[in-house]
């Protein structure tokens, strides 16, 4: 018994840490060193990217083009906390949206939207309207985000990329 109880203090305080919600695909920037060293002074934006830095990201970051589709999935754990969501491309310098959402969901997570699931299995384009401001990494991210009403929590990761002419 002791075990059991055991083993499910361990899983909740893993789901705790995953949160409700990740993205899987496209790779989301993560947590490592380089986050450590550069907010070592606590100084860190957590309202860009929760903090996570481009500099653990160098090798996840992609290439784009205008008008290419990219594919998203997200780990839905648990969605019992109704709100909205949106992906938009989010320039870094000032942490602003750059033209309108990507995507967005009025209601998300929406289980009676499928099967298939169109808010957690779904494509974006790249516009053709970002210019150079996204030409060079780490100047935006695709960022995903969701606004759980129920908990007034956010859930977020960050996508780098840049575009190529």
């Amino acid at each position: 018994m002791i075990f059991l109880a055991t083993k499910l203090a361990l899983f909740a305080v893993i789901s705790g840490v995953c949160g409700h919600a990740v993205v899987e695909d496209p790779p989301p920037r993560k947590w490592t060193s380089s986050r450590v060293e550069i907010d070592a002074d606590y100084k860190c934006n957590a309202f860009l990217c929760r903090g996570y830095q481009f500099e653990d990201n160098t090798d996840n970051v992609q290439v784009l083009k205008a008008g290419e589709v990219l594919y998203f999935h997200i780990n839905l754990i648990a969605g019992h906390h109704p709100g909205y969501a949106n992906v938009s491309i989010v320039n870094t310098a000032t942490n602003e949206i750059i033209g309108e959402p990507l995507r967005s969901w009025d209601n998300w997570p929406d289980h009676l939207s499928g099967p298939p699931r169109d808010d957690i299995d779904y494509n974006v384009t790249i516009p053709d309207t970002l210019g150079s401001t996204c030409s060079q990494a780490g100047n935006c991210v695709i960022q995903w985000y969701w606004y759980a009403s129920g908990n007034k929590q956010t859930y977020e990761s960050c996508h780098d990329f840049y575009v190529e002419s």
